[in-house]
């Protein structure tokens, strides 16, 4: 029987101290090549990154490191599948990919815990292992509801389950020509947008609960920034008009999900004591190349 070959994918925007646990813990799991997107793009960072490489292989982590870079920041899921497709050019491309956050750490036998759950579940696109937080209720997957655009730790009406893209193990036959995400989402929502795809499509993902990655649920950027701002009503705005059941819903979803963040705006400005969140609500609407914090 041929041996899968797993290969993990690992993006990084200028956080190269995260790159170096996050691959350290990826040291004895049956990974044969670590692709490290670096976003950030620059000279210092393409730098770090190869330090990190050289500190690795001081303390004996053997892989095959490959270090990636489009010249700018592509967001999320246009990095992912920015880095399917050269491995998919490569000569021989891999079986399986393990997607894995720069800021997670892999438990034990993560890769072998993930790879015998898709086994026992040959129906399933996708396995995602536990994801070991301050919050219990979303160590399983997350609930989105569809029309106020929450995320909820359990099932209810108008709510989908969608697994995180901090960590997700899926073969080549899940990546299509396009890609594994959409890339109209630059950085929040491509995942919520790959778990509603994936149910509409009547595919199943399932959750190894033996394994588990530690990580702590929330933005690895700066919450007061116009970056998080936009992309994170602009991602949810975008679901809009990608999680409906019939068209119809879709003035409805905008209708509902921008009452919603109109009041989570304006909390943002009493919070953070700015008018920002609001005005950039409005700004959010169009397609803007916002992709530096």
């Amino acid at each position: 029987m041929k041996e899968e070959r797993v290969c993990a994918i690992i993006l990084d925007y200028n956080g190269a101290e995260k790159v170096e646990k996050c691959i350290a813990s990826l040291a004895n799991q049956n990974i044969e090549t670590i692709y490290v997107l670096d976003n950030f793009a620059t000279e210092a960072s393409s730098s770090n990154l190869l330090q990190v490489l050289n500190r690795l292989r001081l303390n004996g982590v053997d892989r095959n490191i490959k270090i990636l870079s489009a010249g700018r920041n592509l967001g999320f899921g246009r990095g992912v599948n920015f880095v399917l497709a050269f491995d998919r050019r490569s000569v021989q491309p891999h079986d399986y990919y393990l997607l894995l956050n720069n800021d997670a750490v892999a438990g034990p036998a993560l890769v072998s815990g993930l790879m015998t759950a898709l086994r026992q579940n040959p129906e399933a696109a996708l396995a995602a292992p536990r994801i070991a937080c301050s919050d219990p209720g979303r160590e399983q997957g997350i609930w989105y509801h569809r029309y106020l655009g929450l995320l909820l730790s359990r099932p209810g009406r108008f709510r989908f389950h969608y697994f995180t893209g901090c960590c997700l193990l899926f073969s080549k036959d899940l990546v299509g020509n396009k890609g594994l995400f959409d890339e109209a989402f630059f950085m929040y929502g491509e995942d919520t947008e790959l778990g509603w795809r994936l149910t509409r499509q009547g595919k199943k993902m399932v959750c190894a609960e033996a394994v588990y990655v530690e990580h702590e649920y929330g933005p690895s950027v700066d919450r007061s920034s116009f970056f998080y701002d936009y992309h994170m009503a602009r991602g949810h705005l975008l679901l809009s008009c990608k999680t409906w059941k019939h068209p119809v819903e879709i003035p409805l979803l905008l209708l509902f999900k921008c009452l919603s963040l109109t009041g989570r705006a304006f909390v943002r400005c009493f919070r953070h004591r700015t008018l920002q969140p609001i005005a950039t609500l409005f700004i959010s609407w169009l397609p803007l190349r916002v992709d530096k914090t």
